[in-house]
C-alpha cells in the first residue's frame, strides 16, 4: 500500500525528466499524442490521492493514500498456511514474517519494514530516519557498499527505499532465485550497519541535493505547510524529508543511535510476496533471520486525543502552478482506530462523481474537485479541494466548496454514494490478485499500516459501515472551527526559499572502484540467466471492420479487463486552427449518449461495481459476471456520445481557462523555449491548442473530428482474465462490431526531423535555488531495430541503478547530484537521447563535465566482461517482470501492435540483448551519442563558468 514517504531510490533506472522538460523526448519521439482516460469510477486498486507533502521529484518523492479500517489485534501464532498460500509466524527473535503465493509472473517482492519514521526523531533533526534510511545503502562491517551495489546491479537494480512518519520500508523485486542472496543482505544490515564517517559524509551531500530539489517547487513547499499546520503540536508537523541544516548537524553517532534504537527484528515485518513456495521460502527467512538478536525497543503509542485539534486558520502559498487550488483540511483518527473504515466510505462517496462535490468539478463551477482521507497508522487527515483559473478570485470557489461541506455536515449523505463506496472497497479486493505488486500493496497495508492479520479483514470492515456511521462522522468531522483552510495563489514572481547547508563532496575520489569480488553467499547472482521468453497470445483476431482483437485468458482471480487504444496523433490529425481538438473530444465521451445521460451512466457503472474508462485510450475493469452489462456501457458511452451543446460549452471554456493558466507559467515558457530549439519550426509537433483555439471549436467540429479519428482499423483491444477466446470474441464482435470507418486510414508517424543546432539554454524558475538540467540531442535510433536493444543495454550500465557510471561519477564519488539519469526515446521515425540530473547552480558545470566525459569513455572503451555481465543477467532476471500484473502484460500487447511491431518483439530483443559483446555497446555509442553534440537547457538559476550559459532567452553555440 503506498503510504507517504520519502523515497530513496539509490538502485532504480534513473531516468527522469525535469518537470519544465516532462514534454520534450514525448513530443520529440511522436509520443505526444492526446491520451484521455476519464474515468467514470475507479474501483479496482488502492488510489493514489493527493495532499500532505505531495510529489517531490523522481528519484526521491511523496506518495499518499487513502484507506482506513477498523483496528484489530494480530495473532502472531504460527506459522500457519493457508488454503490461499500464505503464511504467517514470528520467529524467536520478535520477527513478523507473511508469505504470499502468487505465481503469475517469475518475480519475488520482498518488502522489509521497520516500525519506526520520522515522528520517531526530535524536531531539531527532522531527517534522522530519512538520513538512516539513505545509509542502509552503504555498506555493513561484512559487506561493503560497492558489494552491496553491485548484488543489486546484478540482480537487476530493481530496489527501493521509503521512509514515512511511522515506518521505513525496504523494498526488492527480484528473481525467484535471488530470493535467498536478497534475504541474506537484508539480515546484515539488520544486525549492523558500518557507520563509515566518510561514507555519510558523500551521502551528505546527495541527500542535502535532494532536499534542494524538493524544496525548489512551489508546489512541495505549500504542500509541506498544509501537512504542518494539520498536524500541528505533534510529531507529524515536520517532514520526513529533513533539512539541509540539520543533515549538516548529523553526525554517524547520532545515526547509529536511532539504528540501533528502533532497527530490530522485533520491531520490523518482512513481507514476500510472489512466485515462492511458502514453507521453503519460510526456511530461507529462517536461515537468514534467526540468529539477528533481538533488542528492547521503547514503546511509542501516539494518539490524535493527546493534543488539541488545531483553531481554523487560513494560509497563503504563493506557487507556479497553472491553476489555483483551495484546500479546507481536518486532523482525523489513524488506521488503527476505530473510525477509519467509516472515514474512507465516506471520503469514497463525497468523491463520487455524481456527489454534490463531484458535480461542482464538472458543471463548470470550477477546474476540478477532491475530498480524500489520507491515513497513517496512529493519525489521519481529511482534505476537501476546489481548483479555479489562474488569476481568478479564490472567494467564489472557497464559498461554493464550504456551502457543500456545510450541506453534508448538516444534512448527510446520500445513502445509495455509501452503498457505491461499499461496494467498490469490498470488489476492489478481487482486482488486487491480478498483480503481485497490487497484492504486496494490500498485505503490507493491511497488516504494518492497519495492524489487521489479513486484507479480508478489510472487506469486512467496509461491509460492516452504515451510512449513520458515514452521517455522524461527517457532523462531527466536518467542523469549520477547527479547519485548516489554504489556498494555491499561482504569481508571477515567487521568492525562493534558502534552505542553505553544506554543498558537500567536491573533493571525493574519481578514481573507479575496479573490481569488487562478492562474499561466497552472494556469487549465485553472477550466474547468467536463461534468455526470457514472452508468452505470446493464444488468440489474435481481426474483426470484419479491421478492429484487431487479443484474448489472453487468467483465471487466478474472477475478473475481466479490457484494454483498448485507438491510435491518434493531434499533431497531424487536428484541423489546423482547431488545435485542442482531440482533448475537448475525449473530455465529452463523459457525457453520456442519446438514450443516458452521464448521471444515469455512473450510477449503473457504480451498481456494478465496475470501471470504465474512456477516451482515445479506453478500458473496463469487472467481475467476471459483470463483464458483459461493463461492455454494453462501456461500448455505448465509447462509440455514441451525445457531445451536449450545454457540456461542450463547460467543458470547452475549462480547457481554455486551464490552458491560459498553463501559458502563464515559467515551466511553459521553458517547454517552449526548449521545443523551439530541438524542431524546425514548421515541425507538425510545434502545434499546441491556445485558450483561442480551444474557444473556437464547435460541436460539428468534434463531431467531424470524432468520426475520423476514431476507427475500429486504428484501434486494438485486449481482453484478459477470467474468460476464454470465443466468448471474449463474441463480446467484443456483439460490443463493437458495428462501428465502422469511412475514408482512407490517417496518416498518424510524424515525418523525421534533422538534427539541430548545438545550443545551450537557461532561464529562471520562479523559487527555484535547484538547477533541473537536460542535456539533450537526436538519434538515429528507431523501435525495433536490434541496434536499439543494445543501446538500451549499454543505457543501464550507463545510469542504471547506484553501481552505473554516471551515480558512482556524480553522486558516490563526487556528492554534486542526488540523482542523474539518461534515456534513449525512439519511435517509427524519430529518436532521441537525453541526460538529466538536479544540482545546485555551482555544481552544474562540473556535472556536465563528468557526464560528457563519461560518455566519451563509452565510445572509445567497451566495456568489461564482468561490467556486461553483471547487467546483462539483471536485465535477462527482470524482462519476465512486465508479466507479473494483467494490465502490464496487457499496455505491453497494445503498444506493440499499435506500434505495428510484433508481439515476439520482446523475444526478440532479448536474444539480442543475451548475444551482445562489449565491442558492440562501443559501437552503438559511438554511432549515436555525440558528447560535444548535447545542447544543454538549464531551469533554473544561472550557473557559473565554464558553462557557457546566456539567460533570458539567449543561445550560444557550442561545438558540432
Amino acid at each position: 500500500m503506498a503510504r507517504p514517504k520519502v523515497r530513496n531510490r539509490p538502485h532504480e533506472k534513473a531516468g527522469f525528466t525535469p518537470i519544465p522538460l516532462a514534454m520534450i523526448t514525448n513530443v520529440f519521439s511522436g509520443y505526444g499524442q492526446q491520451q484521455n482516460h476519464n474515468r467514470i469510477q475507479i474501483l479496482f486498486r488502492w488510489r493514489p490521492v493527493l495532499g500532505g507533502l505531495g510529489k517531490g521529484g523522481v528519484m526521491c518523492w511523496i506518495k499518499h493514500f487513502q484507506i482506513g479500517v477498523l483496528w484489530a489485534a494480530i495473532g502472531w501464532a504460527g506459522p500457519a498456511l493457508a488454503a490461499d498460500g500464505v503464511v504467517q509466524t514470528t520467529l524467536p527473535n520478535g520477527l513478523r514474517v507473511v508469505i504470499v503465493r502468487d505465481a503469475l509472473a517469475p518475480m519475488v517482492a520482498t518488502r522489509l519494514i521497520y516500525l519506526t519514521g520520522s515522528s520517531a526523531a526530535s524536531a531539531d533533526f527532522p531527517g534522522t530516519a530519512h538520513a538512516l534510511e539513505h545509509m542502509m545503502f552503504r555498506g555493513t562491517p561484512t559487506l561493503s557498499s560497492d558489494q552491496l551495489t553491485r548484488i543489486c546491479q546484478a540482480t537487476g537494480n530493481n530496489a527501493n527505499a521509503s521512509t514515512s512518519y511511522e515506518q521505513t520500508q525496504y523494498e526488492f523485486n527480484i528473481a525467484p532465485v535471488d530470493l535467498g542472496v536478497i534475504l541474506h543482505l537484508e539480515a546484515d544490515r539488520m544486525r549492523a550497519l558500518s557507520f563509515d564517517p566518510a561514507q555519510w559524509a558523500r551521502e551528505r551531500g546527495a541527500i542535502e541535493q535532494e532536499v534542494s530539489r524538493d524544496r525548489s517547487l512551489s508546489q512541495f513547499r505549500a504542500r509541506e505547510q498544509f501537512q504542518n499546520a494539520v498536524y500541528d503540536g505533534t510529531s507529524f508537523a515536520w517532514s520526513p524529508l529533513g533539512t539541509r541544516q540539520s543533515f549538516d548537524a548529523t553526525t554517524t553517532d547520532r545515526l547509529r543511535q536511532f539504528y540501533q534504537t528502533w532497527y530490530a527484528p522485533n520491531n520490523a515485518i518482512l513481507f514476500v510476496v510472489g512466485d515462492v513456495q511458502p514453507t521453503a521460502a519460510l526456511k530461507q527467512v529462517r536461515e537468514a533471520f534467526g540468529a539477528v538478536p533481538s533488542r528492547p525497543v521503547p514503546v511509542r503509542t501516539p494518539t490524535d486525543t493527546d493534543h488539541a485539534l488545531p483553531t481554523a486558520r487560513t494560509l497563503t502559498a504563493p506557487t507556479d502552478s497553472a491553476i489555483g487550488r483551495i484546500t479546507v483540511g481536518w486532523r482525523a483518527p489513524g488506521l488503527r482506530q476505530s473510525d477509519a473504515a467509516a472515514l474512507i466510505v465516506m471520503a469514497d462517496a463525497i468523491a463520487n462523481s455524481r456527489s454534490k462535490l463531484g458535480i461542482l468539478g464538472l458543471d463548470g463551477k470550477s477546474l476540478g474537485t477532491a475530498f480524500l482521507y489520507q491515513g497513517y497508522p496512529s493519525r489521519g487527515s481529511i482534505t476537501a479541494s476546489i481548483s479555479f483559473p489562474r488569476g481568478a478570485d479564490p472567494a467564489p470557489y472557497q464559498a461554493e466548496l464550504r456551502a457543500v461541506l456545510a450541506d453534508y455536515r448538516a444534512h448527510g449523505i446520500p445513502a445509495d454514494l455509501v452503498d457505491a463506496a461499499k461496494r467498490a472497497r469490498i470488489k476492489a479486493a478481487e482486482f488486487e490478485r491480478n498483480s503481485i505488486a497490487g497484492l504486496t500493496r494490500v498485505w503490507t497495508a493491511a497488516v504494518a499500516d492497519w495492524g489487521v492479520s489479513s486484507p479480508d479483514v478489510l472487506t469486512k470492515a467496509y461491509a460492516a459501515v452504515t451510512p449513520e456511521q458515514v452521517n455522524a462522522l461527517a457532523a462531527r468531522y466536518l467542523d469549520p472551527d477547527h479547519a485548516i483552510t489554504q489556498v494555491w495563489l499561482p504569481q508571477g514572481t515567487i521568492p525562493p526559499v534558502q534552505d542553505k547547508g553544506d554543498s558537500g563532496g567536491e573533493s571525493f575520489a574519481r578514481t573507479p572502484t575496479g573490481p569488487v569480488p562478492l562474499p561466497d553467499w552472494a556469487q549465485s547472482v553472477l550466474d547468467m540467466p536463461p534468455v526470457p521468453h514472452w508468452p505470446l497470445p493464444r488468440t489474435l483476431f481481426t474483426l470484419p471492420n479491421g478492429l484487431r482483437l487479443i484474448v489472453r485468458p487468467f483465471h487466478q482471480s474472477h475478473t475481466v479487463l479490457l484494454f483498448g487504444q485507438v491510435r491518434i496523433n493531434p499533431a497531424l490529425q487536428a484541423p489546423v486552427g482547431k488545435e485542442g481538438i482531440a482533448a475537448l473530444t475525449a473530455q465529452l465521451l463523459l457525457y453520456g449518449t442519446a438514450q443516458h445521460d452521464r448521471l444515469s451512466i455512473a450510477k449503473t457503472v457504480g451498481d456494478l461495481g465496475s470501471s470504465v474508462s474512456l477516451g482515445s485510450a479506453f478500458g473496463l475493469s469487472a467481475h467476471t459476471q459483470d463483464f458483459i452489462p461493463t461492455l454494453a456501457v462501456l461500448a455505448d458511452t465509447e462509440l455514441h456520445p451525445a457531445f451536449p451543446e450545454k457540456d461542450l460549452i463547460t467543458r470547452r471554456e475549462k480547457l481554455a481557462v486551464a490552458q491560459q493558466g498553463v501559458q502563464q507559467t515559467p515551466a511553459y515558457a521553458m517547454r517552449r523555449a526548449v521545443m523551439e530549439r530541438v524542431l524546425p519550426k514548421d515541425d507538425p509537433a510545434q502545434r499546441e491548442p491556445t485558450p483561442q483555439t480551444f474557444r473556437s471549436l464547435s460541436r460539428s467540429d468534434v463531431l467531424a473530428f470524432f468520426q475520423k479519428a476514431y476507427r475500429p482499423d486504428m484501434t486494438v483491444i485486449e481482453v484478459i482474465g477470467d474468460i476464454e477466446p470465443d466468448a471474449a470474441k463474441a463480446a467484443v464482435m456483439a460490443a463493437f462490431g458495428n462501428w465502422h470507418a469511412t475514408g482512407p486510414k490517417p496518416e498518424v508517424l510524424l515525418p523525421p526531423v534533422p538534427d539541430a543546432p548545438v545550443t545551450t539554454f537557461q532561464m529562471d524558475g520562479e523559487g527555484r535555488t535547484q538547477d533541473q538540467v537536460q542535456l539533450f540531442e537526436s538519434s538515429g535510433l528507431r523501435l525495433g531495430q536490434p541496434e536499439t536493444a543494445q543501446f538500451d543495454l549499454g543505457n543501464l550500465i550507463l545510469s542504471r541503478g547506484f553501481s552505473s557510471r554516471l551515480h558512482q561519477a556524480l553522486r558516490a564519488r563526487t556528492g554534486y547530484v542526488y540523482t542523474v539519469g539518461s534515456a534513449a526515446s525512439v519511435d517509427q521515425t524519430r529518436g532521441s537521447f537525453s541526460v538529466t540530473f538536479g544540482a545546485d547552480p555551482a555544481k552544474v558545470p562540473l556535472a556536465e563535465t563528468l557526464i560528457r566525459a563519461t560518455l566519451q569513455d563509452m565510445q572509445t572503451h567497451p566495456v568489461s566482461t564482468a561490467e556486461l555481465d553483471r547487467v546483462k543477467a539483471g536485465y535477462l532476471r527482470t524482462q519476465p517482470f512486465s508479466t507479473s500484473s494483467l494490465s502490464g502484460i496487457a499496455r505491453r500487447d497494445l503498444f506493440l501492435l499499435s506500434h505495428d511491431l510484433p508481439l515476439n518483439q520482446p523475444n526478440q530483443d532479448a536474444a539480442t540483448i543475451a548475444a551482445t559483446t562489449p565491442e558492440q555497446i562501443r559501437t552503438v555509442f559511438a554511432q549515436e551519442v555525440k558528447p560535444d553534440g548535447l545542447s544543454t537547457f538549464v531551469y533554473g538559476p544561472k550557473p557559473p563558468t565554464p558553462a557557457a550559459f546566456t539567460a533570458g532567452g539567449q543561445t550560444t553555440p557550442r561545438g558540432q
